[in-house]
């Protein structure tokens, strides 16, 4: 079960405080792109994911789109955000985790994962051996095997799973 424990739980991007884990070694993050930094099956980049990119890049971090989502998507909402991206990673599998991490020239322990999923995001950051961080998601619209997993994920992590709507 230690595996599906994300390091931090926060509500949105903007509790993640980019100097503390710079401190910490942090150089690189991997964030999840549906109900992360975009309500699910958008490319509309909250205003908090813009500044989180900022606010990286202040201090020399990073910033990564990592998603499950395919090509087309992926590529819309890095350019949108102007960073590089990873699609169709099929997370929480460690193929696409070892090419970035080798890519970035970061060693595990230097990359961090944010993502609002616990089977995906957190499961796979957790394998690979990145911090992991786990946001409440921008939206309820999620497919339905997602909403099934939100339950159990509410066991895992101990607490409501809360929904952003509006944010951004």
């Amino acid at each position: 079960m230690k595996c599906l424990k994300p390091d931090l739980c926060v509500d949105g991007l903007a509790e993640i405080d980019i100097g503390y884990w710079y401190h910490q070694g942090i150089r690189c993050i991997l964030v999840d792109l549906d109900n992360t930094v975009s309500p699910a099956g958008k490319n509309r980049i909250t205003d908090e994911a813009r500044d989180l990119i900022e606010a990286s890049r202040r201090v020399g971090i990073s910033v990564v789109l990592f998603t499950n989502a395919g090509e087309d998507r992926a590529k819309e909402a890095a350019w949108n955000m102007g960073i590089s991206y990873y699609a169709s990673a099929k997370k929480p599998l460690p193929h696409l985790y070892r090419k970035a991490i080798a890519a970035h020239g970061v060693a595990k322990g230097e990359i961090m994962t944010v993502g609002d999923q616990v089977f995906t995001d957190v499961l796979g950051g957790n394998l690979n051996g990145c911090v992991t961080v786990l946001v409440s998601p921008l939206s309820k619209t999620e497919l339905v095997s997602t909403k099934m997993l939100r339950l159990l994920e509410k066991l895992i992590v101990g607490r409501k799973i809360v929904f952003r709507e509006g944010m951004g």
